[in-house]
């Protein structure tokens, strides 16, 4: 019977020393696991900072938007649908070259009503009439930080008005235009999106015109 007794207090003695000990491994496993999650946590941090990288160099861009024009016999016409497609490169970080195609339509605005003017061509103003540009041009960042930039545009070219807007109208006219353009670099490393309003003055029609674009751009 001693021998029983000696055997279950020695049993009991093992129990109680081994209790701190288990709780300190736990302890000390739970700060090792808490450690290294914080470790996970800036590693992922730090490798979202690396990932990102602003691609320049060669690219291509789809865009769409709204176009209207102003002045003419009733100062302003319909805004209806535009497109286009531009092709640039990046000279550097803050400067830009491109060439860009957009196509827009006039609606309800000739230069002159029929009834209004003099001659055997007055009909030859048409109420509606398509736009086509072809412009080079410039941008050049005039504010910008990490993953965005505010740009200004300046450019010009050749307009091709179909049908056309004035009697005895060259088929092929010029112009100049001015613009502003936000851009977003996105995580998708290759992709930035923009906005962008700009102002065109086509001559010697003397059309002004505003065009408003969303655009996806890809570089190379």
């Amino acid at each position: 019977m001693r021998i029983w007794l000696l055997m279950l207090a020695s049993a009991v003695l093992l129990l109680l020393v081994s209790l701190p000990a288990r709780g300190a491994g736990d302890k000390a496993a739970g700060a090792e696991k808490s450690k290294s999650e914080d470790s996970a946590t800036i590693a992922v941090d730090q490798g979202e900072e690396v990932d990102f990288e602003r691609v320049t160099g060669w690219y291509f861009e789809g865009r769409g938007g709204i176009f209207f024009t102003l002045a003419g016999a009733r100062g302003y016409s319909n805004g209806q649908p535009c497109f286009g497609l531009e092709a640039g490169y990046d000279i550097s970080d803050a400067l830009s070259i491109q060439f860009s195609y957009l196509n827009g339509y006039q609606a309800s605005n000739p230069l002159a009503y029929p009834e209004e003017c003099t001659g055997t061509n007055c009909s030859d103003y048409h109420l509606d009439f398509g736009m086509t540009f072809f412009n080079l041009s410039a941008d050049y960042d005039v504010l910008s930080g990490r993953r965005w930039a505010l740009e200004g545009r300046l450019g010009g070219g050749i307009v091709l008005i179909n049908p056309s807007a004035e009697p005895d109208q060259s088929p092929v006219d010029g112009d100049v235009f001015a613009g502003i353009r936000f851009e977003y670099y996105t995580l998708l490393k290759h992709f930035t999106v923009g906005l962008e309003c700009d102002f065109f003055y086509v001559l010697p029609s003397g059309i002004p015109a505003i065009s408003g674009l969303f655009s996806i751009l890809y570089n190379f």
